[in-house]
């Protein structure tokens, strides 16, 4: 009895180790399976974002010479593209494009972005040669990034008709700011944040990169300098 019983746990042996086997293999199937979606995915994200940035530097090469001759340029990861210019001509002191992309590279935090409406943005900030007569917010609540108006804007500006969903406060010369709204108006590309302070940086301005190509890069830095003349 007890040599059959012997007998049995050695024939049952290697079914268990084959079992075993099975297991592990099939795990490690899917490890590396995974490891090569992931690894696949940054490659072909980071490919797509670096190709889509050279695409816009190309595009921006119409229209930067009006803000300033020499522009510094440099990746920040590869979701967000630097262009400085220290030396900008008037009315702009100094003056900076950032592109910011979708992090396409994470397929997660992709996906997560995406869904909560981040989309490739084009904001263009510069420190003007004069301080600004009005001081002016507006944004698009609904879109990416997520902002709010300041505290100071919602408790002591006064509130501006602005084209929905814009939500827009301005203190000083308030025809000038409706003015401002107005100018950076461009067809099919509705403006996601327009802020006008007399602190540095002085501008602000935020568009859709994808609808803002549509238009030629000269077309939108002049309307950039008459946002900024106005100021």
């Amino acid at each position: 009895m007890s040599l059959a019983g012997a007998t049995g746990c050695a024939i049952m042996q290697p079914g268990l180790t084959a079992n075993a086997h099975s297991t592990m293999s099939a795990g490690l199937a899917a490890f590396i399976l995974v490891v090569i979606f992931i690894v696949g995915w940054f490659a072909v994200g980071t490919h797509h974002n670096v190709r889509k940035g050279h695409d816009v530097m190309r595009w921006l090469q119409e229209g930067l010479p009006l803000v300033g001759e020499k522009t510094t340029l440099r990746w920040l990861g590869s979701s967000v593209l630097e262009l400085k210019i220290q030396q900008a001509k008037p009315p702009f002191r100094q003056a900076e494009v950032l592109v910011v992309l979708e992090p396409r590279d994470v397929a997660p935090l992709w996906g997560m972005a995406h869904l909560r409406g981040r989309r490739d943005l084009f904001i263009f900030r510069a420190v003007l040669r004069t301080q600004p007569r009005v001081e002016l917010e507006a944004l698009d609540p609904t879109s990416w990034p997520r902002h709010e108006l300041t505290d100071r804007a919602k408790n002591y500006w006064t509130p501006l008709s602005a084209p929905p969903p814009l939500v827009a406060y301005a203190s000083g010369n308030l025809p000038a700011a409706s003015e401002l709204l107005d100018k950076a108006a461009l067809d099919g590309c509705p403006l996601q944040r327009l802020i006008v302070r007399r602190a540095e940086s002085n501008l602000e301005v935020q568009w859709r990169l994808d609808p803002l190509r549509k238009h030629s890069a000269r077309t939108v830095f002049e309307t950039l300098q008459r946002i900024s003349e106005r100021l």
